[in-house]
């Protein structure tokens, strides 16, 4: 799992580049962002609700996300960028979710029902629309599908993932 994480943790480094760069091609210009390494040791139930948010829920819809993107977009290294970006954020996906797995089963009851419930939570908060704001014409060269699209891939993902997410 260490490993794992250390190669998903390169992985991002990459995409915040090649998006950057991306960017850059169609006018924009953005600095690479700042993260910083937590300042103290959590509590495993707090690593595992942070898990199962960003990983499980928000890692795995990235990655359905880009796979459209993939295949949609309209400029040819959008795709390219999109294609490898949708390898990586499946695999990170994966990652996540066999740490969630492996936390469900090393946290007490009380501490498992949260950290399911923050799952549902998530994709609960999940917002199709705000992909309608993009600017039709970013979407297109972006591949990005639309609002109704969006709902559609949640509704299924989390209907296809809703035993992994009690699974311990």
């Amino acid at each position: 799992l260490v490993r794992a994480a250390r190669r998903a943790r390169a992985d991002e480094v990459r995409h915040a580049r090649d998006v950057l760069g991306l960017a850059r091609r169609f006018g924009h210009c953005s600095p690479l962002p700042e993260v910083s390494a937590p300042a103290h040791h959590r509590a495993l139930e707090a690593v595992a609700i942070e898990n199962a948010v960003e990983g499980c829920v928000r890692e795995t819809v990235g990655a359905a996300v880009a796979a459209v993107q993939a295949a949609r977009a309209s400029d040819p290294r959008v795709r390219a960028v999109m294609r490898q970006i949708a390898r990586d954020e499946a695999r990170h996906a994966a990652l996540s979710w066999r740490v969630h797995g492996w936390a469900l089963g090393a946290l007490a009851p009380s501490s498992r029902s949260r950290v399911v419930a923050s799952l549902g939570r998530a994709f609960d908060e999940l917002d199709p629309a705000s992909f309608a704001s993009v600017a039709a014409p970013v979407a297109s060269a972006a591949g990005l599908p639309n609002a109704t699209e969006i709902a559609t891939l949640i509704t299924r993902l989390r209907a296809e993932l809703a035993p992994l997410a009690r699974a311990a």
